[in-house]
């Protein structure tokens, strides 16, 4: 075997997750090899520093935290409130399935429609963990890494400045416009 082998036997090792087999065969390696014995003892040495620097956390830190937190606009609106974006969700969600199947059927793939219906269910599961998990995050949190960012240099606020103008302006030159040249059509 490789040295590769052996070194990712020593992480297991650490890990307490290496068979008996293999960790008799590591130990017979380690006797010949200084470089292998080198690594095992700063990975000993990482190991218990990490366990000496565990910070214990009160068991109920996260529900303190989370309930210090402003709610959200999405938390503070009524159920009613929800009717209209579930409708439209469902309604995409479906021309979305209808339109992927019979665009397969046409291809001539057998088993297109079960196939897209499957897409769009794991595609619907991907958003919808992805949407709750971004709504777990606060916009206190986002206030504070924005804060951090723009604090950590003056060139970092400049640019977000020039930005914020930059769009500002570019909204405004739109807005302005007139709408037949907003819609695209030839003034008359």
């Amino acid at each position: 075997m490789d040295h590769s082998t052996y070194r990712e036997w020593l992480d297991f090792e650490i890990e307490g997750v290496l068979g008996d087999a293999e960790r008799a065969a590591l130990f017979a390696h380690l006797e010949g090899c200084e470089a292998c014995r080198g690594e095992r003892h700063q990975l000993l040495e990482l190991a218990e520093t990490l366990r000496q620097s565990k910070v214990e956390v009160r068991p109920d830190f996260r529900a303190a935290v989370m309930m210090a937190l402003p709610a959200t606009g999405w938390e503070a609106r009524a159920p009613r409130a929800w009717r209209l974006p579930i409708a439209l969700f469902a309604l995409l969600g479906g021309a979305a399935a209808i339109l992927f199947g019979t665009s397969a059927a046409r291809a001539g793939i057998p088993g297109s429609m079960v196939g897209a219906l499957t897409a769009i269910v794991d595609l619907f599961g991907t958003a919808l963990l992805a949407g709750s998990g971004l709504a777990a995050a606060s916009w206190r949190g986002l206030g504070l890494a924005l804060g951090e960012l723009l604090g950590a240099s003056r060139a970092n606020l400049v640019a977000a400045l020039v930005l914020v103008a930059g769009v500002n302006w570019l909204l405004y030159r739109l807005l302005r416009r007139p709408a037949e040249q907003r819609l695209g059509r030839p003034r008359s």
